[in-house]
């Protein structure tokens, strides 16, 4: 199985984690914003979510050669590796200072508002990688 086909699957399961993260967020808003607030909030959560953001980024830039639109996913996967290494390397109380700022002013019923461009962007996503390799 070649690396593009794994990172493909990976991109999957970035899109599949986006809807889940909608329907939640649709059906638990204040606990989406809780969970926003904790964002940066020990160094396990900071570099977990930053590990994780690197990985996807790295994915997509693996699956882009063989998805629907390798510029834009290429770009994508980039935008999510720097953003995660300049997280990283800025201190991280400033990451948790700006999550919690976000939670403590988005309104719940925005929650639910934006609750659908995440599932909308993780079926998207799918879309953009499921492209049939060419044989």
């Amino acid at each position: 199985m070649s690396i593009e086909i794994i990172a493909r699957w990976a991109g999957f399961a970035a899109g599949v984690w986006l809807a889940g993260l909608g329907v939640w967020m649709a059906a638990a808003p204040r606990q989406a914003l809780a969970a926003l607030a904790a964002m940066g909030g020990s160094p396990r959560v900071h570099f977990g979510e930053m590990g994780v953001r690197t990985a996807v980024g790295g994915a997509l830039m693996l699956a882009a050669p063989v998805s629907r639109f390798p510029a834009a996913v290429m770009i994508l996967g980039g935008f999510l590796v720097v953003s995660a290494i300049v997280l990283m390397l800025l201190p991280r109380r400033w990451h948790a200072a700006y999550s919690t700022w976000w939670a403590a002013r988005i309104p719940v019923a925005a929650v639910r508002v934006i609750a659908p461009l995440s599932v909308v962007a993780g079926g998207m996503l799918i879309w953009v990688l499921a492209r049939p390799s060419p044989t």
